[in-house]
């Protein structure tokens, strides 16, 4: 299935009030990934299930920075957290966003050479 009928499948049935919903959910979606630590934080946790501790050494910021961006993240949807006794680990919960993410990066990389 093409991106387009994907698309048109998930929202042809909508209301233009619905639609107009759905629009500002991806404008919220969208303002979440628009802060390059954010960015740099999924791209860490890609490789896999990382700590909070792993997450600031990988990143290379605050540990109050990152868990403010990682609970953004999760409340997103978009990482998975779960409690390991006192440790708390980051999961990519939507591949989705990773892929897109990853296309996006690939597309702006290309053009820098």
């Amino acid at each position: 299935m093409t991106s387009k009928s994907r698309i048109k499948k998930a929202t042809g049935n909508l209301s233009p009030e619905a639609m107009e919903k759905v629009f500002e959910r991806v404008a919220q979606y969208f303002n979440v990934l628009s802060e390059p630590s954010r960015l740099r934080i999924m791209y860490a946790v890609c490789s896999g299930e990382k700590s909070v501790s792993e997450v600031v050494e990988l990143c290379g910021s605050s540990q109050a920075n990152v868990s403010r961006h990682l609970a953004a993240l999760y409340k997103a949807g978009i990482l998975f957290r779960r409690k390991e006794g006192t440790t708390v680990l980051y999961s990519i919960a939507d591949n989705a966003t990773v892929e897109m993410c990853q296309t996006v990066c690939a597309k702006i990389a290309e053009s820098l050479h």
